[in-house]
C-alpha cells in the first residue's frame, strides 16, 4: 500500500480511537487494515461491560450499526459502519451457552438510542 493511502487509513482509525479512549480507556482495541475497504477496529469489552454510551456517541457521528449474539462463542458484535470510515467491531463477552451449539442469532439493525442509560 502506499504510503499516502495507509496514512489516511491511520489517521481515521485514530479519530475512532480516541472516541473509544473517551468512554473506555483501559479497553483492549486492534486495527486490521487488511479487512474491508478501510480496515476494521475492533474493540473488546469484558463480561459485564456496557457498549451502550460508546454507541451512542458513535451513532451521532454516522454509524449505523448491526448486532449479531452468538451463545455458543459467549460474545455479541456490533458492528458499526460509516462510508469511507473503518468498520468498528464491538465484541462484548456474555455468558457462553454450550448446550444450544445452533443458537446463533443473524445480524440484524440495532440502534443504542433506544437503549435506557
Amino acid at each position: 500500500m502506499k504510503p499516502r493511502n495507509l496514512r489516511h487509513r491511520l489517521e481515521k482509525a485514530a479519530k475512532l480511537l480516541v472516541i473509544v479512549q473517551k468512554h473506555m480507556p483501559e479497553v483492549k482495541c486492534q486495527f486490521d487494515d487488511n479487512k474491508g475497504d478501510s480496515g476494521h477496529l475492533i474493540v473488546h469489552l469484558p463480561l459485564g461491560s456496557d457498549a451502550s454510551k460508546l454507541g451512542k456517541d458513535l451513532e451521532s457521528k454516522g454509524f449505523a450499526f448491526t448486532r449479531t449474539r452468538n451463545p455458543w462463542l459467549g460474545n455479541m458484535t456490533y458492528r458499526g459502519k460509516k462510508e469511507e470510515q473503518p468498520d468498528i467491531l464491538i465484541e462484548v463477552e456474555i455468558h457462553a451457552d454450550r448446550l444450544n451449539p445452533s443458537r446463533e442469532i443473524a445480524p440484524c439493525p440495532h440502534t443504542f438510542r433506544e437503549e435506557k442509560s
